[in-house]
This record gives C-alpha cells, sequence and structure tokens, in this order.
C-alpha cells in the first residue's frame, strides 16, 4: 500500500489513467474480511488521495455503501469503511450525484 501511496504522489497527474485500477485495488483490499487493522489505516489514505484525482468519485460511494449494508465485514471493518466514506463525501461531496 506504501508504493501505491507514493506512485500518487510523485505522478499525480499521470495516476488519472490507473485510476479504476486503483480503486478496485483499494476498495478489496478495504472489504477484505482478512484484512489487518494497518492494512485498512493504509487503504483509508490511498483513499483519500485517489478522490484528488478522481474524476468521478460516484463508482467510490457506490462500492463503499455496498460495503457498509453487506455481511461480508465485521463492525470494526465497517467503521473504517464508514470512515473512508466519510472522507470521500467531505472531500468531494458537491460532485456526487
Amino acid at each position: 500500500m506504501l508504493a501505491l501511496k507514493l506512485i500518487q504522489i510523485k505522478g499525480s497527474t499521470s495516476v488519472k489513467a490507473m485510476f479504476a485500477q486503483l480503486q478496485t485495488t483499494f476498495l478489496k483490499a478495504l472489504g477484505d474480511p482478512q484484512s489487518e487493522l494497518i492494512v485498512r489505516r493504509a487503504v483509508i489514505d490511498n483513499i483519500e488521495l485517489l478522490i484528488n484525482t478522481a474524476p468521478k468519485v460516484d463508482p467510490i460511494v457506490k462500492e463503499l455503501t455496498a460495503l457498509i449494508e453487506s455481511d461480508k465485514i465485521n463492525g470494526e471493518q465497517k467503521i473504517e469503511v464508514s470512515e473512508a466514506l466519510a472522507l470521500v463525501i467531505r472531500g468531494k461531496g458537491k460532485v456526487i450525484t
């Protein structure tokens, strides 16, 4: 996750081409029932960076909402997913449709 964070920081404009792949990677890691807290925290940091270059955040909001509503993850993980969703809304709330 640290390497992906560095890629986003160093190549912020070229990351737009990899947006869909990064989004998928981060959301899968966040929704993995066996993920550790440290991994989920790193994912939240990466999602926060990703939304700064995101053309649209609606897909991220939809995926995070689906994770919260699913039985796939436990209560502790749902708190972190909710935190990620709050960051997305705080950062890009005006462009969410």
